[in-house]
């Protein structure tokens, strides 16, 4: 059984699972989206420790993650553009992704089959660029580019070794949503199939960060846009040595995004919305946004972990059709999943 490795690179964060069935071994990596130009560091210690975040991309060396926002105060501004995915920040963070599970132990991470998500409405005009971006920067891997909406879903679908769950029917019809930090991403699944029309994305969680910005602005409190994004998992800030409680400014933040992703929703779901079994909800925002759609929805669920619900929907998903000698007991869904992406 070979090493499957499914990415998620969020504008704030990216999120990397990976899993190798010969040693049973299992892997979740999550580092800052955040890369800029390897500068030469004076520090020994400070030097030692960049090496594990440096990558070659284009000939250029390029910090990521932590060390980036240390040695660059990079304020996480390089994702929030809808071209993100054909940047030579992309490429760093994919390959410090790989380096990452490298360093971790994860054997043949070059040679695994790769899946990588893009935002719903990029999918179709984009996957198969992506596909060949990637695949050249890791010739002996396979790469399959998957609309990030599909991985909440999968994750309720499949359990850690890719067998079906009874958290979602065959025949059933279901919404999911992902609340990322530049997009949030839609998709419906009927019978086991992804519905083309039903891919939509709005805005996403730097909308609130920038609100809150504007909102600690006017109080007196600057803050970065990364600053920003951590008080809205945190609800507080650091201000000259005292922690600040912003637990209301982020709620006021929420609140227009919360209402665009209820009207996105039902934009998108149409006429299926009262017929849905389930809405699947996910992403670093969805327990900011949950309270506003739960109020409507009782079929809403999100899903544990919600962070990482794109990555490891994914990492099911591949064990689930790509280990089909091993599979035993395949249900109703397992057969359905090839008409999938």
């Amino acid at each position: 059984m070979k090493t499957f490795i499914a990415v998620d690179l969020g504008r704030s964060a990216a999120k990397v699972v990976a899993y190798d069935g010969a040693s049973d071994k299992r892997e979740m990596l999550l580092y800052p989206s955040a890369v800029i130009p390897a500068k030469s560091l004076s520090d020994e210690g400070a030097r030692a420790r960049a090496m594990s975040e440096t990558v070659t991309v284009n000939s250029k060396e390029y910090f990521f993650g932590d060390t980036a926002i240390r040695q660059g105060h990079d304020d996480l501004l390089g994702g929030l553009r809808d071209d993100w995915f054909g940047t030579d920040h992309h490429r760093a963070l994919f390959l410090g992704g790989l380096k990452k599970l490298t360093d971790a132990g994860m054997p043949d991470v070059e040679s695994a089959l790769i899946i990588v998500g893009l935002p719903s409405t990029m999918y179709a005009s984009h996957k198969a660029q992506l596909a060949n971006v990637l695949s050249a920067l890791v010739p002996q891997a396979t790469i399959k580019v998957m609309p990030q909406a599909l991985g909440p879903y999968f994750a309720l679908a499949f359990d850690e070794k890719g067998q079906e769950t009874d958290k979602i029917e065959a025949d059933g019809m279901y919404g999911a949503i992902e609340v990322g930090q530049y997009t949030t991403d839609y998709a419906l699944v009927i019978e086991g199939d992804p519905i083309d029309d039903a891919y939509g994305s709005c805005s996403g969680m730097s909308k609130v960060a920038a609100s809150l910005q504007r909102i600690l602005q006017q109080k007196d409190y600057s803050v970065t846009l990364a600053e920003a994004t951590q008080a809205l998992a945190t609800k507080q800030i650091k201000n000259f040595g005292k922690v600040v409680d912003v637990s209301t400014e982020v709620a006021t933040a929420v609140e227009p995004l919360a209402e665009e992703i209820y009207m996105k929703s039902r934009e998108v779901f149409g006429s299926h919305l009262r017929k849905l079994d389930k809405i699947v909800l996910a992403g670093g925002g969805a327990g900011l946004i949950a309270p506003r759609l739960s109020s409507e929805w009782g079929t809403l669920e999100l899903v544990p972990n919600e962070r990482f619900a794109v990555a490891d929907g994914f990492l099911r998903y591949a064990l689930a059709t790509g280990t089909i000698s091993q599979q035993q007991g395949k249900g109703a869904l397992w057969g359905r999943l090839f008409r999938i992406a």
